[in-house]
């Protein structure tokens, strides 16, 4: 089948290209923001027209919480507006096709603990302004969907890393605190929260999971939009995530905790249950966090 993949220069991105390349479908990319705007719906509908896509998969959008809240306006815009204009240009070329939505965990916001690990039924309870662009973005897509009986998939996906993530990230930020630490010959790495724990899966699984859904909304039609977890299942403290950064990159880090780091209002652990989506696609995580964390690392190590 062939894929329009919205924002497929993106760290996500780049990885679901290749994910359906080498699952033997054809992913059609879209041009960089610089070419396409995303909210420009008339332009998304020439290019949706030329292309003639079996399924798009939507991933452009403001994707780090801190972006969001320095520029809320622009995360509305971009991550509500741009699905808005998304539906619209798919309208208007008639290219009524299956769509899956890159949304996210955040939705979630400051999970109690009795709700771990947190199901597609959790209280959303989003109050900064990335997870509340991302609710806005599942109401879009959601409500197109049915009113215009495309299938649809909206993912509500957790933290995720690997090579080519963007060193604003929690792992790819600690590897370059560690990388660093390594080349002065000084194991001091400063942190802030180190035992909140976190949801973490190789972006690759998570490239993967993109796939089948997007392969279950073609040959499936679900007659209701999906939500879906995508999840580990397991949390990591980023205490331990640092030991296994320092394995991988040879030291031992010595941890000191700089209260300039420290967020008072991040929730002690989240953890997302993906049982739906592997119900539904049979997908599980097949690469163990070592792997991500070395392979992050490696990417880094030049």
């Amino acid at each position: 089948m062939k894929v329009l993949v919205t924002g497929s220069t993106g760290f996500v991105g780049r990885w679901l290209v290749e994910e359906l390349e080498a699952a033997g479908h054809r992913p059609e990319r879209t041009p960089r923001s610089s070419e396409l705007d995303i909210q420009d719906a008339d332009a998304l509908a020439r290019h949706i027209a030329r292309c003639r896509p079996d399924a798009v998969a939507h991933l452009a959008g403001v994707a780090f919480a801190p972006d969001a809240l320095r520029n809320r306006e622009q995360a509305v815009r971009i991550n509500v507006g741009g699905t808005q204009a998304l539906v619209t240009a798919l309208e208007a070329a008639d290219c009524q096709v299956p769509v899956l939505v890159a949304g996210s965990a955040d939705v979630y916001g400051f999970p109690r603990p009795s709700d771990l690990p947190l199901t597609e039924n959790a209280p959303l309870l989003a109050k900064h302004p990335y997870g509340l662009s991302k609710l806005g973005q599942e109401a879009v897509a959601r409500s197109s969907a049915l009113r215009s009986g495309v299938p649809l998939a909206v993912t509500r996906s957790f933290n995720h890393a690997g090579p080519g993530q963007r060193d604003v990230f929690v792992a790819p930020a600690l590897a370059r605190r560690v990388l660093e630490a390594r080349r002065l010959g000084d194991p001091t790495v400063r942190v802030g929260n180190v035992d909140v724990r976190r949801d973490l899966t190789d972006v690759r699984d998570v490239a993967r999971a993109y796939r089948l859904l997007l392969e279950l909304l073609v040959e499936r039609r679900p007659r209701e939009p999906l939500v879906v977890n995508v999840a580990s299942g397991r949390s990591i403290s980023i205490r331990e995530l640092l030991a296994l950064i320092g394995a991988a990159a040879g030291i031992e880090p010595r941890i000191v905790v700089d209260p300039a780091l420290v967020r008072p209002d991040d929730p002690p652990e989240i953890v997302g249950d993906a049982s739906l989506l592997r119900s539904l696609t049979g997908w599980q995580p097949a690469i163990p966090l070592e792997r991500t964390i070395a392979d992050l690392v490696a990417s880094l190590d030049g």
